[in-house]
């Protein structure tokens, strides 16, 4: 066997063994404020966009599109009074016979049209790019109210060397996004 193939057939199965991986919902470190990581290290997001801005009036709730982990993770952040998925959302506009004013949350002008007749929210979501032909996973903040992305920050993902996994990958950018939380929490 050749060692191109050997070296594909050896990248595969890092690959297949990262994806078999559970995300992990991490504790924050009383000291640092920032997510810690049981395996070691936490590596660092480039932060991308960065906007000065108060989140008091965002404060009272946040909407986060990604997995269970993801929400989870959001909540053991303890910034936000609510912390909503699609579901909860779905819930609360018929809760608050919202229905003619918010028809859909199937794109941006929903999260907008609920923005507007609720009240003032985060929309945090992770988004997968590609720059200079290599996989970048960033977490975005938006503010539905703008559609204005006001915080951004973004890692590579090295499915070869180091891996694609929590401690590589959403824990940097769940730490900036505790960063900036905390840069703009008045």
């Amino acid at each position: 066997m050749s060692c191109k193939k050997i070296f594909c057939a050896i990248a595969t199965m890092v690959m297949l063994a990262g994806c078999a991986t559970r995300m992990k919902v991490a504790e924050v470190d009383p000291t640092t404020g920032l997510l810690k990581s049981e395996v070691g290290t936490v590596s660092t997001a480039t932060v991308v966009t960065s906007k000065q801005m108060s989140l008091a009036p965002f404060k009272g709730m946040v909407f986060i599109s990604g997995s269970q982990a993801s929400i989870d993770q959001m909540r053991k952040i303890g910034y936000f009074d609510e912390v909503m998925d699609l579901d909860d959302l779905q819930k609360l506009i018929i809760s608050n016979n919202l229905q003619d004013k918010v028809p859909s949350l199937n794109d941006k002008i929903g999260l907008n049209k609920l923005y507007r007749a609720y009240k003032p929210f985060l929309w945090v979501y992770f988004k997968r790019i590609t720059k200079e032909n290599k996989p970048y996973m960033q977490l975005v903040a938006t503010n539905p109210d703008t559609l204005e992305d006001v915080f951004v920050s973004e890692v590579y993902l090295d499915f070869v060397w180091s891996g694609v996994n929590d401690q590589n990958s959403r824990y940097p950018l769940f730490n900036a996004l505790i960063s900036w939380i905390n840069q703009n929490k008045a």
